[in-house]
């Protein structure tokens, strides 16, 4: 989680110390031979324990012989709390943990108590017969690298990967396929100018470096797990890409690693979505829209296109949308989002939770809590059943008793005008192309303000067509933002081509791709293929 919620221990922190239960770690009664889609789809809802076992402390005083867990103000772990998480119908828990600031000595060793400790916690979801994703995150950070994607750290840092994930990998290589790897956490360049975001289809030297940096270190984490042996040589592993974002993943340059293991790689990603309602500090808005939607959809078209089209789990690691007074369109905003990823059956989406909750201006974009975890009482939790509707339709146990699921309700608010559902307009006839064979189809979305074009690319001849361009007349559409595809403008018109991965067309196969703008749309768009 970036721009974390930090409070001052010392006088801010309020510890309730409890008795952890013991719980026996649960073995490998069978195996991790399930595959990643397999895992992903039976995933359904996770939950996350941020700023836990992630928090860290000063730099000046590692290596740290006791653990930070309670640093940044939250109460221990505790069995009852992931009890209460595993009632209200999560199945999986997201356990951050920054490792390095416990390591000693040039082989990066982590001592036994805070490993000790991680199990402990692993085994409270375990013995709820939950998933579990277990990761290195805070280990890049502005105090203290341990790795960073650029070539000058790069022996280092891959020294880091594969000492840290040895280590993890034999002390959990018994258990079975309910737990999860995740390489890293967010990786990218801090205090970097495009640290958070960088355009997809022209990244700069810095990135592409830090691009291919990071498919590295996936690789080199992913053979140290797998050579421990035991159950690892099957495990499922999420590997993100730059930043975890979804640019970090769509641009050219990003690769999952390869694997000695046939299906057992996810995509990791994470999507505070849209930025402004979800994250934002500054610049921010309290309302759910059709604009917020259309950016959901963009989500899933991008990651359908490269990787769920193709066989490729995704787990949205991350995910959710600051408190900032405003529940009811929060509801709405899960309603939508969870509705979204329930269209996919191999996406899995996990709440990002650090028990921040009150936000009296609401411009603090850092408030993500679900359930207090000193009362262990649910916040807001029409937004909880709001998410369950989507996973099997069974009531959440939230606060001791049964919360129905949400049923549709007039806005109280009369809107001026009404904003019916984007419809799409009746398909045109393919646009042919004379000699290549390639036709082109298109469906308008459209909501009054806005509008989507998604654009599929046919190739209706008998060989495979190596590359392509569609041309849209710039009289009918205004493109503000894209997906799949890399968008130059030529005189009158928009010039698309694809990207590397989906420029080939197989004969009888096609492409999809999508436009976004603001304001009107006609009913039909001047668009060729060649």
């Amino acid at each position: 989680m970036h721009t974390l919620k930090k409070v001052v221990a010392f006088c801010l922190t309020l510890i309730i110390v409890m008795a952890a239960v013991p719980v026996n770690t649960v073995h490998a009664a069978s195996g991790t031979n399930e595959s990643a889609a397999e895992v992903v789809s039976d995933m359904r809802v996770g939950w996350n324990i941020g700023n836990s076992l992630d928090s860290y402390g000063q730099k000046a005083n590692f290596p740290y012989r006791s653990s930070n867990e309670t640093y940044w103000g939250n109460p221990k772990v505790t069995k009852e709390l992931i009890d209460a998480v595993a009632k209200a119908g999560f199945n999986t828990i997201r356990i951050p943990v920054s490792w390095g600031q416990y390591t000693t000595g040039s082989n990066y060793q982590i001592p036994d108590f805070f490993m000790n400790r991680v199990k402990e916690v692993v085994d409270y979801c375990i013995a709820n017969n939950m998933y579990v994703i277990l990761n290195t995150h805070h280990d890049i950070n502005s105090d203290y690298c341990f790795y960073v994607p650029n070539n000058a750290n790069k022996n280092r840092s891959e020294a880091y990967f594969k000492s840290v994930w040895t280590q993890i990998g034999k002390a959990f290589k018994d258990y079975d396929y309910h737990l999860v790897f995740e390489t890293m956490n967010e990786p990218r360049l801090v205090g970097h100018g495009e640290e958070w975001w960088f355009p997809r289809n022209n990244p700069s030297s810095d990135i592409r470096e830090a691009v291919a940096c990071i498919n590295d270190y996936n690789q080199v984490a992913l053979n140290a797990i797998r050579a421990t042996g035991g159950n690892n040589a099957t495990r499922c592993v999420m590997v993100p890409g730059y930043d975890a974002s979804i640019e970090g993943c769509m641009t050219n340059g990003f690769r999952m690693p390869k694997d000695s293991a046939n299906d057992r790689l996810i995509l990791s990603v994470h999507a505070y979505i849209p930025y402004t309602f979800a994250l934002a500090s500054g610049g921010y808005t309290k309302t759910f829209d059709n604009n917020i939607k259309g950016d959901i959809d963009s989500l899933f078209n991008d990651l359908n296109s490269k990787f769920l089209s193709k066989g490729t789990p995704v787990i949205v690691g991350e995910t959710s949308a600051t408190n900032r007074n405003n529940t009811s369109e929060r509801v709405k905003w899960a309603d939508y989002y969870w509705g979204k990823a329930a269209q996919y059956r191999n996406v899995a989406m996990v709440l990002w939770d650090n028990n921040v909750y009150d936000n009296p201006s609401g411009a603090d974009g850092e408030c993500h809590r679900y359930i207090d975890r000193n009362s262990l009482k649910w916040c807001d939790p029409e937004i909880i059943s709001a998410i369950m509707k989507h996973v099997d339709g069974t009531p959440a146990t939230i606060n001791g008793k049964q919360v129905p699921t949400p049923q549709p309700t007039p806005d109280p608010k009369p809107q001026p005008q009404p904003k019916p559902e984007p419809k799409p307009t009746p398909q045109p006839q393919p646009t042919p192309s004379a000699e290549s064979g390639l036709n082109v189809e298109y469906n308008i979305n459209n909501w009054g303000t806005g509008y989507q074009v998604i654009i599929k690319v046919k190739n209706d001849s008998k060989a495979k067509v190596n590359d392509w361009t569609v041309k849209v007349n710039k009289k009918d559409v205004k493109i503000d933002s894209s997906w799949c595809v890399d968008i130059t403008e030529d005189g009158d018109y928009y010039v698309i081509k694809p990207m590397s991965w989906n420029a080939a067309i197989e004969a009888g196969a096609s492409v999809d791709f999508g436009i976004q703008g603001s304001g009107k749309i006609g009913k039909t768009i001047d668009v060729t293929v060649q």
